[in-house]
């Protein structure tokens, strides 16, 4: 996002971001101007002040930065320290009206200082990679076409090609005149499906007009998606692993909650309704038949450990989850499966 936009399928000169994602605080950060150098700063910036307890810790009560462990400073060094790095000769203190004692206590705070971050910034980059950066390193790579994934930043309205081709597009209205007719009796279904229709008459277009404020939308939600789709699957293999299996379709955040601290979120409180997450692998068959309000077992209900019809869109389609057999899953849940198995390797 650094001196270039995505637009028309490649990376562009013009038109730049004024965002990076820092990896030090995790977060979309606004920087001002878009070059290098800013993006750097900021960078900087994060790591000086993720250490600053760090360099508290090695302080001592008046103040001076322990020595101990720490390789000599020769007088020329001492000098090139404080008058290179220091904010003193900026007030005026310079070498000539300041004795050598003052100088040598700056330069070691300075030296001692930098050693720290450099510490931290190996111990940050070599730290244990998190469920999260895992599940995002997935959504980056699940193969998902440039074309689907509404790139790009744009004022006002542009013309961009249709994240479906005509083939999903026929596909996505039948399944939706589909929908319609199963929801609502004959007379009522045929006059939405005319209304639906009506609206369509224009047909597929290969490129369409879009606003900015739809695109946003548009790639938030496809986001939101994707990333509940991946957590979903990563949270029931972990959960299965733990003989807990997951019986909630939560927000993604709340999934690795419960990934990160099953014994925490086995329930959670929504509307004041208790919710209950997972529940133990051995006892999946029993809470499926008091869900259906059926006597435990009952051979009639069909049940399924490691099918999951989860309740996600992607690409315009709800989606099915099936553990037990590769094929019967779609193709971006098949992507997903792939992925993951390469990344935990």
């Amino acid at each position: 996002m650094i001196e270039k936009s995505y637009k028309d399928g490649g990376f562009k000169a013009e038109r730049r971001s004024f965002h990076i994602y820092c990896t030090v605080c995790d977060s979309l950060a606004f920087i001002r101007e878009n070059t290098i150098d800013c993006a750097n700063d900021h960078l900087k910036k994060c790591i000086t002040k993720r250490c600053s307890k760090s360099i508290q810790k090695n302080t001592k009560k008046g103040g001076v930065l322990s020595r101990k462990n720490i390789s000599s400073l020769s007088s020329n060094e001492v000098d090139v320290i404080f008058m290179s790095y220091s904010e003193y000769p900026s007030r005026g203190y310079r070498i000539y009206n300041t004795d050598y004692e003052f100088r040598e206590r700056i330069a070691y705070s300075l030296f001692n200082s930098a050693k720290i971050i450099q510490r931290a910034w190996r111990a940050f980059k070599l730290r244990p990679e998190t469920w999260v950066k895992r599940v995002w390193n997935m959504v980056r790579n699940d193969g998902t076409p440039d074309r689907k994934k509404y790139l790009g930043i744009f004022s006002l309205v542009e013309r961009r090609i249709n994240p479906q081709n005509q083939e999903e597009y026929d596909l996505y209205i039948d399944e939706y005149v589909n929908c319609l007719k199963k929801a609502f009796n004959k007379n009522l279904a045929q006059k939405y499906i005319k209304e639906y229709l009506a609206e369509r008459t224009t047909g597929y277009k290969e490129y369409n007009y879009y606003y900015s404020s739809n695109w946003v939308e548009m790639k938030k939600y496809q986001l939101y998606n994707r990333l509940n789709a991946v957590v979903y699957i990563v949270t029931f293999i972990k959960l299965h692993q733990q003989g807990y299996r997951i019986v909630t379709f939560g927000d993604w955040s709340h999934m690795l909650k419960c990934l990160a601290n099953p014994e925490y979120h086995h329930i959670s409180k929504v509307n004041n309704n208790i919710v209950v997450n997972f529940i133990k692998s051995s006892e999946y068959a029993r809470y499926m038949c008091e869900k259906a309000g059926k006597h435990y077992p009952c051979d009639s209900l069909e049940i399924n450990y490691f099918k999951s019809e989860y309740s996600t869109i992607i690409e315009g389609n709800f989606i099915i989850i099936d553990f037990s057999d590769f094929n019967n899953n779609c193709e971006y849940v098949q992507r997903v499966f792939q992925v993951l198995n390469s990344l935990l390797k």
